[in-house]
């Protein structure tokens, strides 16, 4: 457990350093890349071995987030069981546990999250099945993690959607609402964060390459600052999950 600056998380519990999900525009890259290592971003993972998990002194009900800079349950983790394990150490505290995660591998620990006092699980997705694929290509298919989050709500366990990074032309916000409106407790809606050198180049390869009509679009946003297309999306998003029910607990300011 480290302690984190994030807003609404008093600590982080990252147990991989890197990710086999390997999505495009991860903006975790930075906190795994070093200089001396030469493979590229998704094609290493390092495991942090723990001979035992304490849970530091006075931290009563506070909160902690899995994870910041890595996917607690990404491929590595089935084999491994490192999360699994972590979990079943903290399990009859009074932690807030919150999970993220873009694999529906979190379903195989029900039987321990059904024990906690407060967790919820939370999934990221932007996009279709074949999009997904392309720019996600080690995480869980979307309509996958929909199944994990509708068998989760089903057993009692409080759920959400971060529907994040949104890609413009490629992401589908609205899809998204519709498919998980039934099986969640709220919804988060953010941009694509390009602030990092490789990572815009690395997206705009893959758009040039899936989809070059829209390399303008992606120009005018992140290299000229229009943001009009996010902010006319937003107010769809904003409509459309009132419409569907859906409270939104954070999206993305018209800045």
């Amino acid at each position: 457990m480290t302690p984190t600056r994030i807003a609404g998380y008093d600590f982080t519990c990252n147990p991989y350093v890197g990710c086999g999900h390997g999505c495009i525009y991860c903006y975790a890259k930075p906190f795994g890349d070093q200089p001396e290592r030469p493979a590229s971003w998704g094609s290493y993972v390092d495991i942090k071995r723990y001979p035992h998990f304490d849970i530091p002194k006075n931290t009563g009900s506070k909160s902690l987030f899995f994870s910041s800079a890595t996917d607690s349950y990404q491929p590595l983790e089935g084999d491994e069981r490192l999360t699994r394990a972590i979990l079943d150490a903290i399990k009859e505290s009074a932690l807030r546990i919150s999970i993220l995660t873009k694999s529906a591998l979190v379903v195989r620990d029900l039987d321990i999250l059904k024990q906690m006092q407060s967790v919820e699980v939370g999934f990221s997705m932007s996009m279709c099945d074949e999009a997904a694929s392309f720019f996600e290509p080690g995480a869980s298919r979307p309509t996958e993690r929909i199944a994990a989050i509708k068998t989760l709500k089903e057993a009692g366990i409080a759920t959400h959607v971060f529907v994040a990074p949104i890609l413009p032309g490629i992401s589908d916000p609205l899809m998204i609402i519709d498919a998980c409106a039934p099986y969640v407790d709220y919804m988060m809606f953010d941009t694509l964060n390009l602030k990092n050198p490789e990572n815009k180049l690395a997206v705009f390869r893959h758009v040039l390459a899936r989809r070059p009509d829209l390399l303008p679009l992606y120009k005018d946003i992140f290299e000229k600052g229009d943001k009009t297309w996010y902010h006319d999306l937003r107010s769809q998003i904003i409509d459309h999950a009132r419409q569907r029910g859906v409270t939104i607990r954070y999206i993305y300011d018209r800045r």
